[in-house]
């Protein structure tokens, strides 16, 4: 059924790493320019906290929003329970999403044709899907996305977790896996191309097509099928080609740890950084490698978690007031202004 959907629209640990990322290539690295800027907040109203997680050409908008209590929407009535929920924001109005009979719901992507892509908690576990928005009905569903049980480090392990985060404008969708009590040693990125699933390969040498180092998630693809992600628990990112193989690694300059969350069709990768007094920042990191250090205007940190092709960003960011998500359009002071498919 979902190969159907997507053709018509993730001491031993800390070697494994060292030994990677001392194999790779990473590509160098100007200084960094810093921006400040005020963007549109996204508030979903009634709601405790706000995160704004994906963005396509469109314009439309995906991300998450806490309740501390039930909360109600003053615009339509709606409650929404204690907890995480999803929403869509498009044309101005925000529509929740809950996948029918889970909690959790974490909508991370929205592709070119209005496709949605996250996961949700049954029980214990956690497991993909996809939606055709506005993702109201069950029949909107592709539910659950599972990566097939043969493919992770203990095979017979209840708890085995799938998180879809991207999905690009050709269908292909990326994220990662893992299991509950074991997350760090047992966290693998992978991509889903044409209905086969295939785990992050991380080189250890110029021949080996093998090696599927832990700690690692996908986190965006573009166009072309470039991915990027990263090493959690290091704050190492890596870009990564359309076979699913790291190519590069890379930290934001001043060797600071750095998270990867999305890149457009230009080779445009966003996320987050921490400075040496461990606060968050946005990032801009430009195919040619070119760093720009990206804050809300008076946050006390800033995470950007989704780029498109137009360089509309979206994030979320903290201040006295609260966490907050967000939309802003960056300059295009780097390169032509380049509306093409994300």
């Amino acid at each position: 059924m979902f190969s159907l959907f997507m053709r018509s629209y993730c001491p031993k640990l800390r070697l494994a790493l060292s030994l990677a990322i001392s194999l790779l290539l990473a590509a160098p690295a100007w200084p960094a320019t810093t921006e400040t800027f005020v963007p549109t907040n996204i508030n979903y109203p009634g709601s405790t906290s706000t995160a704004a997680r994906g963005i396509n050409n469109h314009g439309e908008i995906v991300g998450t929003y806490f309740c501390a209590a039930a909360c109600v929407n003053p615009s339509n009535g709606e409650t929404s329970t204690a907890g995480t929920h999803s929403f869509l924001l498009q044309g101005g109005a925000y529509t929740r999403i809950d996948v029918p009979g889970g909690t959790a719901t974490v909508a991370r992507g929205i592709g070119a044709q209005g496709i949605i892509v996250g996961h949700y908690n049954v029980g214990a576990v956690t497991h993909g899907f996809a939606c055709a928005s506005p993702c109201q009905q069950q029949s909107d569903f592709v539910n659950p996305i599972d990566v097939p049980a043969e493919l992770f480090d203990h095979p017979t392990s209840p708890l085995r977790d799938t998180l879809v985060v991207r999905i690009s404008p050709r269908g292909d969708l990326v994220g990662c896996f893992h299991e509950d009590n074991l997350t760090m040693t047992t966290m693998h990125g992978w991509l889903l191309h044409n209905g086969t699933f295939t785990v992050l390969t991380t080189p250890h040498g110029a021949d080996d097509n093998s090696s599927h180092d832990p700690d690692t998630m996908n986190n965006g693809i573009a166009s072309h099928g470039k991915i990027v992600g990263f090493y959690l628990s290091s704050g190492v990112s890596y870009v990564a080609d359309r076979r699913n193989r790291i190519v590069t690694t890379f930290k934001f300059p001043g060797d600071l740890f750095t998270l990867a969350w999305d890149v457009n069709a230009e080779g445009d990768i966003v996320g987050m950084y921490l400075d040496n007094q461990s606060k968050g920042h946005g990032f801009l990191r430009s195919e040619d490698a070119e760093y720009r250090s990206l804050d809300v205007q008076d946050a006390s940190s800033t995470t950007i978690f989704g780029i498109n092709g137009r360089r509309q960003i979206v994030g979320q960011y903290t201040d006295s007031a609260g966490v907050h998500g967000f939309v802003y359009r960056l300059s295009q002071e780097d390169r032509d202004d380049n509306e093409g498919d994300n």
